[in-house]
């Protein structure tokens, strides 16, 4: 079996506060998307920033935001490890009857095959995890105090943009291979992270 790109692993880092781990699975299959997101609601103490108690009494809009940030990015990371999961004979956090609506089985995994099966299943990862970055885009909001909050969805966002341009990017972790494209990358990155524009 080939091996899987790290950088299928480090997509919750991208979070503007340290956490104590980036790779988590069930205990066992997760039948339906409730179940993926019960499992990540159960997560999310263990990813909050050590503040959050405070923001949350101070501001639980904002908190909700930061708990909406990083349920986007668990969607994402959990789509970006499935190959690598799946090579590990670990549990998907990607829900069984969805795989089974969009025809995407073990063969995927293996041969990272990217057909109509595949390229639905990642558009609807890509727009779960873009509506939850959009509602929780008013972290960014004021200019210097947002900016890492910024940075972080202007990252997520450039990974959504990578799959969505090419899915098969997903079996390697959702980083380009190509310089030029990496570059390219970098630079929206940069004028979304200054600017707060898409």
């Amino acid at each position: 079996k080939s091996k899987v790109s790290p950088m299928s692993r480090s997509v919750l880092s991208f979070l503007p506060w340290a956490i104590g781990f980036n790779s988590f699975h069930p205990s066992g299959p997760l039948e339906s998307f409730a179940d993926l997101m019960g499992f990540y609601r159960d997560a999310l103490p263990k990813l909050r920033p050590g503040n959050f108690e405070k923001i949350k009494s101070n501001d639980p809009a904002k908190a909700a935001q930061i708990d909406g940030l990083i349920m986007a990015l668990l969607l994402v990371d959990g789509l970006l490890c499935a190959r690598a999961d799946h090579q590990a004979n670990k549990p998907l956090r990607l829900p069984v009857n969805e795989l089974a609506e969009y025809r995407v089985d073990a063969n995927h995994f293996e041969q990272q095959t990217v057909d109509f099966a595949w390229r639905r299943l990642c558009e609807r990862y890509i727009r779960r995890s873009r509506d939850l970055l959009q509602a929780s885009a008013l972290l960014g909001k004021p200019w210097l105090s947002g900016m890492t909050y910024r940075l972080c969805i202007a990252r997520t966002e450039q990974v959504l943009r990578e799959i969505q341009v090419d899915p098969a990017t997903a079996y390697a972790g959702g980083r380009s291979p190509k310089l030029m494209d990496r570059l390219t990358a970098m630079t929206r990155i940069l004028w979304r992270t200054l600017t707060g524009r898409r």
